[in-house]
């Protein structure tokens, strides 16, 4: 799968970046660092912090986010292996993608489940071929409703609205610092808001397991077509 980042949002970094920089020189040309030297310290300290509390929580977000994103994986595998699904591939992938239900998807798979369940077997052979196919059909339904379960699972606006609150106030705190020399002020401003962009890049991206750059493939729903 090719990796590549959304151009829309690296053209709105690079141009808040633009802006950021354009009044950074502005604050030391007008003294504003001169005043904030004297708390240097205590910037220092309290950036650190805040870096801190920023690794944490960006480490405890994506751990989780990570789970979520596996267990779609694996859900998705074990139900191929159970049962044929093209509608799942035609028209419920892009559904929860988008965060809803697929209503048709569920209509034809219960419809699928009460053929099965209605059809009475004539003799003992096509007995235990019932038997089968109740048990596959079964194992087939928890595994679907599983992996629906855990598309349509987000993170918690208000984790997502913490952790790039920290970041936002993380990145202003470097842009208030007062570095003695003002190109190494630029150059970690840019390079802090950059880490920080991508690490909420990947936050958020893979909060959705199955759109963005990077998410879990259909192939396995695919290959059940052919």
């Amino acid at each position: 799968m090719e990796w590549k980042l959304p151009s829309g949002k690296v053209r709105k970094l690079v141009e808040a970046l633009a802006v950021a920089l354009t009044l950074y020189g502005c604050l030391r040309w007008a003294g504003f660092y001169e005043f904030a030297s004297r708390d240097a310290e205590g910037l220092a300290t309290f950036t650190q912090l805040l870096g801190d509390i920023y690794a944490v929580l960006l480490a405890f977000t994506i751990f989780v986010i990570w789970g979520q994103f596996t267990e779609v994986e694996n859900c998705v595998i074990r139900e191929c292996n159970s049962f044929d699904r093209g509608q799942v591939l035609d028209h419920e992938w892009q559904a929860l993608g988008d965060g809803r239900r697929d209503k048709r998807t569920e209509e034809l798979f219960v419809q699928l489940i009460g053929v099965v369940v209605e059809t009475a077997p004539s003799n003992e052979a096509e007995q235990a071929i019932h038997i089968r196919l109740l048990d596959m059909v079964q194992r087939t339904g928890d595994r679907r409703d599983e992996r629906v379960a855990k598309s349509l699972t987000r993170m918690p606006p208000t984790l997502a609205a913490l952790v790039n609150t920290v970041a936002g106030v993380l990145v202003l705190s470097i842009f208030v610092y007062p570095f003695r020399y003002w190109v190494a002020g630029a150059l970690c401003l840019t390079l802090a808001a950059c880490v920080i962009w991508l690490a909420n890049l990947v936050m958020m991206d893979n909060d959705n397991p199955l759109k963005g750059i990077w998410n879990v493939s259909p192939q396995p729903f695919a290959d059940l077509k052919l």
